[in-house]
């Protein structure tokens, strides 16, 4: 069999299948299976596949037939121009919490204009490392703590962080919230479980059957835990700082009545992503 014939096989076989994006997939898991990337595997369609390679290939697409998410076979997602290993112990990074980061890097260029010293700032839920890493790699100096109350989701953090060469600017921190920041800080980005906990069983396989469920449950409300964190904030922040949070579809009005009551005097801004949805909630004036 040739890389081509697999390619042909398998993009029927998983768009049949209703998987993924039409022909990505198939191509991801060969570029993996062959340890080549995408140009070089497609630049020898000939390429004729050795048993080995068959047999890699055939138990990668098992496990994406019974659902198990791409990152995780692949142990790689990418994320604002960067690659992150990933496990079953951490969530996936998603495109859309892009728009977090964007938003945070955008108060930075502004805070710098009004403070001249180094930033620091904390990654509350950090799983991979995926949001802490991208601010550091996009905000030159600044030191930041990765805060997970997940030992395993700490182990992963801590690949990605000596991966990418930031163990001296990012310190993996073990606890719940904020309840182990005891500096205040000029910039706290969250990215919470934020789905209601009767939603879950309605999620696709992919992420109800192999994501950590920890990472997703919000509580009845969905809101729960980001609520909590707010409770801790008015004593974490510096002044002239910023807390920024992702939030679900819909959860801003909610949200909002919580921060005017935990947060009175603080200024509340929404940030849409790219599809137009509600993602982010920047919180100044918080101290």
């Amino acid at each position: 069999m040739t890389c081509a014939e697999w390619l042909r096989k398998y993009t029927t076989v998983f768009r049949e299948a209703d998987i993924g994006e039409v022909g990505d997939e198939a191509i991801a898991l060969l570029c993996h299976a062959l340890g080549l990337n995408k140009a070089a595997v497609l630049a020898q369609p000939e390429r004729v596949l050795t048993g080995a390679e068959i047999l890699r290939l055939e138990e990668r697409a098992v496990r994406r037939l019974r659902r198990e998410p791409l990152a995780y076979i692949t142990g790689e997602k990418e994320f604002y121009g960067l690659s992150f290993f990933v496990d079953p112990r951490v969530l996936i990074p998603r495109p859309e919490t892009e728009t977090l980061v964007e938003a945070a890097v955008e108060f930075h260029r502004s805070w710098t204009l009004r403070n001249h010293r180094q930033m620091l700032a904390a990654d509350i839920g950090t799983g991979c490392g995926a949001i802490a890493i991208a601010l550091a790699a996009n905000i030159p100096e600044a030191h930041l703590y990765a805060v997970d109350i997940s030992p395993a989701a700490l182990e992963v953090a801590a690949i990605n962080i000596h991966h990418h060469g930031l163990e001296e600017r990012i310190t993996p921190l073990e606890g719940n919230l904020l309840e182990q920041i005891n500096r205040k800080m000029d910039l706290i980005v969250a990215n919470l479980p934020y789905i209601r906990s009767g939603e879950l069983a309605g999620l696709q396989p992919e992420i109800r059957l192999y994501e950590p469920a920890s990472a997703l449950d919000g509580g009845d409300r969905g809101t729960e835990i980001i609520e909590i964190m707010l409770s801790q904030a008015l004593n974490k922040m510096a002044s002239d700082s910023a807390l920024f949070l992702e939030i679900g579809a819909g959860q801003q009005e909610r949200l909002g009545q919580i921060i005017r009551d935990i947060l009175p005097g603080s200024d509340v801004a929404l940030v849409k992503d790219l599809a137009g949805i509600n993602r982010c909630m920047r919180i100044t004036n918080v101290a």
